[in-house]
C-alpha cells in the first residue's frame, strides 16, 4: 500500500499552515489596512487597541469553531447536533457584540475620544455580527473540507490496503497452482524418460527461484520472457511429438517493468488443454511488445467440442488472471478469448507503462 510519506505530510502541513496565516491576513488585517488607508484622518489602525480586541476575538471564534465546536457538534460522528452547534455560536455572537460595543464606547476607532452615537453605533455592531457569522461560516466550511480530505484518504489508503491483500493472496494462489502443475508433468516423465524427468527436476529448481523467492511486485519483462521459455522447455520434455511454435519478441524493451507471472495462467491453459486434442495441431505462443503495449497469445486446438472458455473448468488460473489484471491495471488491459471451428485463442494485452 501507498503509505503517506512524512515529507508529504510535512509538506502538507507547512501548506496548511500557510494557508491559515494567508488566510488571517485577508480577512482581519487587510480591510483594516485598506481602511486606515482610505481615511487616513482615522488615525493609524496599529496604534488602536480596538482593533487587537476585536480581530482577535474573531480569529478565536475561528479556531475555536475549527478545531472543536464543528467536529463536537456539526460534524459528530454519531451524528450532528445542529441545537448545540448554534446555541454555543450564538453565545460567542452575543460576547462578541458585547465586547464590540465596549470596545467602541472605552477605546474608540479614531483618534479623539468622543461619544459615537446611536445609530453609528448600531452600524457597528451590525458589521460585527456579519463578521461573525461570516467567521463561523468559513471555519464550519474549511473544517468539513478538510475533513471530507481524510476521510477521501482514509478510503483510498484502505482500498490500496485492500488490493495488496488481495494481489499477495492471488499470487499466493498462483505459485502452488504451477508448481501442482509442473510437478505432474515430470510424474509422467518420470517412468517413460528418467533422462528428461532430472532434466526437468533441474530447469524446475532454477524456476521454481523465481517463482517463489521473487517476492517483488515487479520484474522486468526479459525476466518474464526467461521464464516463459523456460516453462515451454519443460512442457515440451512432456509432449516431445507436440509441435510448439514460439514467438518472443521484446522490441528492445526488455527493462520494462511487469507483474511476476502473469502471462503463465493462459500459456499453462494452452497447453492443458492443447495436448487433449488428438489431432497433432501445434500450440502457438507469443510475447510481443506492439507500440505502447505488450501482447501475450496463445492458439490451441480443442478437444471435440469441449468449451476451454470456460473458467469454471479452467481452474483457479484464468479467474486470478481476470482479477490480477483488475486490481494492476483497471480498464487499460484486456484479456480476450475466443473459440472458432475448433481453436481457441486466448489474448491478454497490457499497457507498456504501469501506473504505479
Amino acid at each position: 500500500m501507498n503509505h503517506i510519506s512524512s515529507h508529504d505530510a510535512g509538506r502538507r502541513k507547512v501548506v496548511s499552515t500557510a494557508t491559515h496565516v494567508l488566510f488571517i491576513i485577508i480577512i482581519f488585517v487587510l480591510p483594516e489596512l485598506l481602511m486606515a488607508m482610505a481615511l487616513p484622518r482615522r488615525g493609524s489602525f496599529l496604534m488602536m487597541p480596538g482593533f487587537y480586541g476585536r480581530n482577535l476575538f474573531y480569529i478565536c471564534v475561528f479556531y475555536l469553531n475549527y478545531f472543536y465546536i464543528v467536529d463536537t457538534t456539526f460534524a459528530h460522528r454519531r451524528g450532528r447536533k445542529v441545537v448545540p452547534f448554534v446555541v454555543i455560536n450564538l453565545l460567542l455572537l452575543a460576547v462578541g457584540l458585547m465586547l464590540s460595543y465596549y470596545l467602541a464606547r472605552v477605546m474608540p476607532y479614531g483618534p479623539k475620544h468622543h461619544e459615537p452615537s446611536t445609530l453609528k453605533s448600531f452600524s457597528f455592531l451590525m458589521r460585527d455580527a456579519v463578521m461573525i457569522i461570516l467567521t463561523i461560516g468559513l471555519a464550519v466550511a474549511l473544517r468539513l473540507s478538510a475533513r471530507m480530505q481524510d476521510i477521501d484518504n482514509q478510503q483510498r489508503q484502505l482500498q490500496s490496503e485492500q488490493q495488496a491483500t488481495e494481489l499477495a493472496s492471488l499470487k499466493s494462489q498462483l505459485n502452488p497452482h504451477f508448481l501442482f502443475n509442473t510437478l505432474n508433468t515430470i510424474y509422467a516423465l518420470i517412468d517413460v524418460a528418467p533422462d528428461d524427468a532430472r532434466k526437468a527436476v533441474h530447469r524446475l529448481s532454477g524456476m521454481l527461484r523465481y517463482v517463489l523467492y521473487e517476492d517483488v511486485k515487479f520484474v522486468s519483462l526479459t525476466q518474464e520472457a526467461d521464464f516463459i521459455r523456460n516453462y515451454v522447455e519443460l512442457m515440451r520434455l512432456r509432449i516431445a511429438s507436440r509441435p510448439v511454435s514460439v514467438n518472443i519478441d521484446l522490441d528492445g524493451k526488455g527493462d520494462v517493468q511487469v507483474p511476476p507471472l502473469l502471462f503463465i495462467p493462459i500459456i499453462e491453459n494452452a497447453f492443458k488443454y492443447g495436448i487433449l486434442d488428438s489431432s497433432g495441431s501445434p500450440i502457438e505462443l507469443s510475447l510481443v511488445v506492439r507500440g505502447d503495449s505488450i501482447c501475450c497469445r496463445t492458439v490451441n486446438a480443442i478437444a471435440g467440442e469441449r468449451e476451454q472458455s470456460d473458467e469454471k473448468n479452467s481452474g483457479i488460473g484464468l479467474a486470478n488472471l481476470r482479477r490480477r489484471l483488475h486490481l494492476i491495471y483497471g480498464s487499460r488491459a484486456s484479456f480476450v478469448t475466443r473459440s472458432s471451428g475448433g481453436i481457441f485463442t486466448a489474448t491478454l494485452t497490457i499497457p507498456l507503462q504501469i501506473e504505479k
